[in-house]
Formats: C-alpha cells, structure tokens, sequence
C-alpha cells in the first residue's frame, strides 16, 4: 500500500551531502532521523518530496530515488545572521510549494524543532485542508521560554501557538509514551490524535565492520591517541545537550589518562573552546565539529564509552546509535533518556547534574570489562527495539487511518475540542 501514498514532508534539517557551515547550524539529531524515516520509506514504495532549508554548497535539489526528491528552500544569509534568519527565510520560500501541495500530496508530515516557522506552516497546511501529520521533535514551549527567559504573558502566548499548531493536525506523533501523555494533558489533546512512534536506528547500518585504514585516518585527522582510552561526546554543542559540564568533565577523566572526543558543532563552540583551554588541558580532548552519518560510526568505532549530559531530551537519538554500535553509554536521566534506556537499562542512567558520579561511572565502564560487556549485550538487544522496518509500518499505518477517516468525512477529531473554551486568545490558553 505504500506505493499508493505521495508525502511532502516537512523538515527544517535534512542530512544530504554538501558543505555545512556552522553558521547554519545544521547539527542534531532531527536531520539524521528525518533522514532515516525518509530512507525506510522510501523503500516501502512511498512517493515523497523533503522540503528543507537551504544550505549554501548543498544543491537546491537533490534526488536521492527515483521515488524521493529534496527541495532546498530559502535564501542565501551572512554568517551573522544566518542562524537566527535560517527558518524564516525557509518558510517565506516554502510558501509557493505549500500553497501548491493540495492534491499534489495525500498527507503532509512535518516534523518540529524549535522554531515558530514549523507551527506556521502546521496552520497554513489546515488552512487548505490537507491532511496533516506532526512529529513532535522539540517543543515550542520549552525551548522558546528557555532561550528568551520568557515568564507570563510572552510565554502564555507561545504556548497558545503550540497548542493551536498541535490541535490543527489529523495526528500528531510523540517519541515516547510518557512525552506523549504530557503533549496531550498540556495541551489539551484528544488521546486519539496522539500516536507513539519513536525514532529509529539502522543497527544493521552500525554493526558493520569499518575500514581499519579508514578509521586510522580518521583519529590521525583529529589528533586522537592511539594508546589512551577515548570517551566521546556526540551532539550538538547547545546549551541543553550539557556542553557547560564538559570542561569539567576533561579535566577529571584527563588525570586518568583518558582523552574525550567531542563530536559536533554549534551555538555555543566558541564558548567550549575558551572554557576548555582556559583549563590548560592540552592534548586531552578534541572537537571535530560537524561530523556525516559515516564519520559518526567511525568516531563510535574509537570510543569505549559515549556520554550525554544534556539538560532536556525528547529521546535522544544518538544514545540508540551507541547501543547499536556496542558503545556503552552513560547518560543523565532527563526527559525520554529513561524510556530508551527500558528495563532492565541498557543505559547508565545518572541523576542530571551529578558530575562526579557521571564521571565515576564511565571510568567504571573502561576498567571493568564485565560490566562493560553487560552493558553492551543490553544494548544491542534494546536497540532492536528501536527498528526502522517498524517505525515504517507505524507510520504507513498511521497515514492509512487518516486517509481512510478523510473518506468517512471524521477527520481531526480534535478539531471541535480545539474551539471549546479557546476563546481565540492567547489568554484563553
């Protein structure tokens, strides 16, 4: 049935081959499980079309299967701007294809971040009446209160904005369960809009065995010791993913003799270079920056432990390509990390914040092969778990039940819910 179905898909990072400036800031997790969904349905036969932003060095348009083509929106920006102009220039150039897009497409799917951009174009896709599917990747609320440290009002208004955005949808995917009873009790969703379908890892992708030589140059090319352990940190360097904790981090494992790799570019680079030499650790870590999906594996195939102290997660993908690739991981217990670690946890799980016991921890995992080896035996089997083939199926399921509600004529059906009570204010959020 698959083959029966035209998706635009909506995404503001998509992984494509290209130059990636850090001024664009394109790193994270999203663009490479956008990328993974996009690549299972693909070929479960589904017809789509990735509207993304436009990358300078990266083509407008890049046709990665005769059933699945990428389309780069946006404007050229000076790096000074381009972070903070990037979505919405992507949005003002997005609008011709979206005012395009009914009966070009059964169902548009778009999948959030951060920006107010995504929650627009969710209300223009309602506004024409075509069925509409949102992944909640990153709230609004949250991350936009954070950044701007908006109280009251402001944020009273942000949270309006989600929830109209939320309740124009057919459904709306959450990644875990627990995230998806709290999308639905904050924003006052009908239960039967909300789907869970988590994120997915091609472990069979990170299972498979590395160029020795190819791995050689890549810890050559980023000064990696060949002859001390090597814990890596994988993600964006912002200030929910922990980087404020590495520093300290370096100068503990450091007087153990063991080197951390940071994987990753971001807002707050700069600000993690000053601070890790301002320590005088020379020779005891490494940041890469931006790394593809295949540079990734190989920074795993050189780690004996991968961490992530970040502040908030949704999921948190990266931890389900660690256990994939036999990485033990150790990982503060915020957000879904807990719902990805299960029971018994193939995660170490640390309360956020406790440094030292972080950092005890995965010293643990490099002097202890016996628990190391558990920790990845627990690993490979939950990261089975988290399979593309069934995120797939989820998804065409879900796609199927909305066009067949469209038919019936019962589509949204928290539609009427959305009018109770919302006053169509903000102070009615």
């Amino acid at each position: 049935m698959g083959s029966t179905f035209r998706i635009l898909r909506i995404t503001p990072h998509f992984y494509r081959p290209g130059v990636w400036p850090a001024a664009f800031d394109p790193v994270g997790g999203l663009q490479n499980q956008t990328r993974t969904i996009a690549n299972g349905m693909d070929k479960a036969g589904v017809h789509q079309t990735v509207l993304t932003t436009y990358i300078p060095g990266s083509p407008r348009q890049v046709q990665l299967s005769p059933r699945m083509l990428v389309k780069c929106a946006g404007c050229w920006l000076p790096e000074p701007i381009a972070g903070p102009l990037l979505c919405f220039t992507w949005f003002l150039a997005a609008l011709p294809e979206l005012l395009r897009a009914r009966g070009r497409y059964d169902i548009v799917h778009i999948h959030f971040n951060h920006s107010v951009w995504c929650r627009a174009i969710a209300l223009l896709v309602a506004w024409l009446n075509i069925p509409l599917v949102v992944s909640m990747n990153t709230p609004l609320w949250s991350g936009f209160q954070e950044a701007l440290q908006l109280k009251g009002k402001p944020y009273d208004i942000a949270h309006w904005l989600e929830r109209k955005a939320l309740r124009s949808a057919d459904r709306v995917i959450a990644l875990t369960e627990r995230y998806g009873r709290e999308v639905a009790a904050e924003m006052g969703l009908d239960p039967r809009q909300v789907a869970v379908i988590a994120d997915a890892v091609d472990a069979e992708a990170f299972q498979r065995p590395i160029d020795p030589e190819a791995l050689q140059a890549f810890r050559v090319e980023r000064a990696v010791p060949a002859d001390r352990p090597v814990v890596s940190f994988i993600g964006r360097i912002s200030a929910e993913k922990g980087w404020q904790d590495l520093p300290a981090f370096v100068e503990h494992l450091s007087k153990k003799g063991v080197f951390l790799l940071i994987c990753g570019d971001g807002p707050d680079r700069r600000k993690l270079e000053a601070a890790l030499a301002a320590i005088a650790r020379p020779g005891c870590w490494a940041i890469t920056g931006f790394l593809s999906p295949a540079e990734v594996k190989m920074a795993f195939g050189i780690s004996d432990v991968m961490i992530l102290p970040s502040r908030r997660e949704v999921l948190g993908s990266v931890l389900l390509e660690a256990m994939a690739a036999g990485v033990p991981a150790v990982a503060y217990a915020v957000g879904g990390v807990p719902d990805v670690a299960g029971i018994p946890p193939a995660l170490a799980l640390v309360p956020e914040g406790e440094r030292v016991e972080l950092v005890d921890r995965t010293l643990q995992f490099i002097a202890d092969r016996t628990a190391r080896r558990a920790l990845i035996d627990r690993g490979l089997r939950r990261a089975g778990d988290f399979s593309v083939g069934s995120a797939v199926a989820l998804n065409l399921e879900l796609y199927a039940s909305i066009l067949t509600d469209a038919e019936s004529g019962s589509r949204r059906p928290a539609t009427s819910l959305a009018l109770q009570g919302d006053g169509g204010s903000p102070d009615a959020a």
